[in-house]
């Protein structure tokens, strides 16, 4: 039966078009029909991605095949190519389609969902400076919203163009943004991103080869990583507050998933509302606002992410066990009080990187950018045991 919407990836051969060709085997409403790669030419997709046997019959090629990408109802292409060159590529790939008569309705139908950095950052004397290897493209990075369903689902669903969230800065936004979103920050908020060797990439590096990384754990571009603006540029939104940041990343010994710590305070008035109905010190479990304090967030973040089906918030501390080749976010939240008043707050969010960090998100934002429900071709649970 045909599909009404036609895919294309560019990139074929990281692990994020990976992921994205394993999820979308499981799309009732989407159908692959051309995958690019520079390196990978004439390949069959199953060579390249060796757990795909049996489900594509697809043979890589150097350029989109356009008209067969347009023979649809709708038309979405993913690029997965690294930062620099997937805005080259999707520029290219517009300009193509804008030379073939793309102002008639076939070429106007064709949305693009970007993996890459390259549209992310709205401000260009910072992606400038954390993403040189990209080329200077205002109006064209005018034109994209930024991914992340859970904060801007409306604008997506409007959308043509849509760059995709990093995946630390998916985990790290998730855990901070009910409270960020409430003014509710007292002092700096300071995240440890631990992450798997995937989030590197397929290619090669003494970081991610196996006898360097194996049993080994290592910060890397402590307050200097490239996803910091990012998580930034949400937090600070118009309805957030204007937030500081201290971020670190660290590598783990592990392929996939990631699993972000955050770190803040509240200030003292609005704790001493959460305290108004606590016991009092030595009554219940921890006491006072330890118990009490930690409710009332679990219930801003039930409330906030009430509409989000891949956000579970628990009331336990979430595992990598438990989302690892899903879309799922886990958070949890625990507080407990300052004697200088407020309260000391942490929040654990832990998702795959391929998936929620990635590929995931991707296909939940092409959902929406088609009228589709969010969830499918994605409502699925995690493996476990890993």
């Amino acid at each position: 039966m045909a599909r009404p919407i036609h895919v294309a990836i560019l990139g074929a051969s990281g692990y994020g078009a990976g992921e994205l060709l394993r999820l979308l085997t499981q799309h009732a409403a989407a159908e692959v029909v051309s995958v690019t790669s520079t390196s990978r030419v004439r390949e069959p997709v199953s060579r390249v991605h060796p757990h795909l046997r049996g489900f594509y019959d697809l043979t890589i090629s150097e350029t989109v095949n356009l008209p067969r990408l347009l023979d649809a109802e709708q038309a979405v292409v993913f690029s997965t190519l690294p930062h620099g060159a997937s805005g080259a590529a999707i520029d290219g790939l517009l300009r193509q389609i804008e030379r073939g008569g793309g102002a008639n309705e076939a070429g106007a139908r064709v949305k693009v969902i970007d993996l890459s950095a390259d549209f992310r950052l709205r401000d260009e004397r910072l992606h400038a400076v954390h993403y040189p290897e990209s080329a200077a493209m205002p109006e064209r990075r005018r034109a994209f919203v930024y991914g992340l369903p859970e904060l801007y689902r409306e604008e997506i669903r409007r959308a043509r163009f849509v760059a995709n969230p990093g995946c630390l800065a998916t985990a790290a936004i998730l855990a901070a943004a009910p409270l960020a979103r409430d003014g509710r920050f007292s002092g700096p908020l300071v995240i440890d991103a631990k992450t798997g060797s995937s989030g590197s990439g397929s290619s090669l590096k003494e970081t991610t080869h196996h006898p360097t990384r194996h049993a080994d754990f290592r910060a890397y571009k402590p307050l200097a990583h490239q996803h910091e603006p990012e998580i930034l540029q949400a937090l600070n939104d118009p309805h957030g507050q204007r937030v500081r940041l201290s971020f670190v990343p660290q590598s783990m010994d592990a392929a996939r998933g990631i699993y972000v710590t955050a770190h803040l305070a509240l200030d003292a008035h609005r704790s001493e509302r959460d305290a108004q109905s606590a016991p009092p010190p030595g009554e219940g479990r921890g006491g006072g606002l330890t118990e009490t304090g930690t409710e009332a967030l679990r219930e801003r973040y039930l409330s906030f992410y009430a509409d989000c089906p891949f956000i579970r918030v628990l009331d336990e501390p979430p595992t990598l066990q438990d989302v690892v080749g899903s879309n799922f976010c886990d958070i949890s939240v625990a507080a407990r009080p300052r004697p200088s008043g407020g309260a000391q707050v942490i929040v654990m969010a832990a998702l795959d990187n391929l998936v929620k960090g990635m590929a995931g998100t991707a296909i939940q934002n092409m959902n929406l950018m088609c009228g589709l429900e969010e969830t499918t071709g994605l409502w699925s649970p995690s493996f476990r045991p890993l």
